[in-house]
């Protein structure tokens, strides 16, 4: 901490975790400025932090709360890395479409009116589904999470479970990590397991697979739907969306 122009530590004691503290401090900004001494320019000496009385709970409940802040944090780190990765993978594909390597020829184009006018109707927007998934239980599960070389085929599981339960809405790799997610922790509540990035091949390698058999299919976002002529108006976004021909 700066006081003025010192630079002073402040050292925990040993009935005092540092992350504990560290948050207290965050959380209590405005209790400590309201020490500073009042005027135009706001002054907080040494002598003054020193007589600041704080919360201290016994340390067991300490480190609890420091616990607590270490996995929202490493909760944090990965979900920043996983939109990094959906980033990725978004940018891979982008390429793919700019370049031509992506078939296009099952993606519905609206109609194009060259001559008249269009007459004016109301419109209301595309309704969003979002059905309710419950990945299965699986034999691949168990070895997947002693030994990640084994992770690839209980993905590839899950994906085609997850393709075969989205009814009309869109594949959302988001939302399928988050499915996956949440059935690790209802399945294996102590098990810290999480994605890395080079995971996210295995679920790049089958969205391609599934887009190549047709179990996925690309199809423009519908953005809303005119009452009067019932005619869907669909948007620029190509779609992910499950075969279910």
């Amino acid at each position: 901490m700066s006081f003025n122009q010192q630079i002073n530590a402040i050292q925990p004691g040993k009935d005092v975790n540092p992350l504990y503290l560290y948050g207290l401090f965050k959380l209590s900004r405005a209790y400590i400025q309201s020490h500073a001494t009042k005027g135009m320019k706001k002054i907080l000496t040494k002598g003054d932090f020193e007589e600041i009385t704080i919360i201290k709970p016994p340390v067991e409940i300490q480190n609890q709360f420091a616990v607590v802040v270490e996995k929202v944090e490493g909760i944090k780190s990965r979900y920043q890395q996983s939109l990094a990765d959906l980033g990725s993978l978004y940018g891979v594909l982008s390429q793919q479409a700019f370049k031509g390597e992506l078939d296009l020829s099952r993606v519905a184009l609206p109609a194009v009116h060259i001559e008249g006018k269009s007459p004016v109707a109301v419109a209301v927007p595309a309704p969003i589904t979002t059905p309710v998934i419950e990945l299965p239980e699986t034999d691949l599960l168990l070895p997947a999470l002693h030994d990640r070389a084994q992770l690839a085929p209980l993905l590839r599981f899950w994906l085609e479970a997850y393709r075969t339960q989205l009814g009309s809405a869109a594949f959302s790799l988001e939302r399928f990590i988050a499915v996956a997610k949440t059935r690790l922790a209802e399945l294996h509540p102590d098990n810290d397991f999480e994605l890395r990035g080079s995971d996210y091949e295995h679920v790049k390698a089958w969205v391609f697979e599934a887009l190549d058999s047709g179990r996925v299919r690309q199809e423009r976002n519908q953005v809303y739907c005119v009452i009067e002529t019932k005619e869907t108006v669909l948007g620029n976004l190509i779609e992910l969306k499950a075969n279910q021909t």
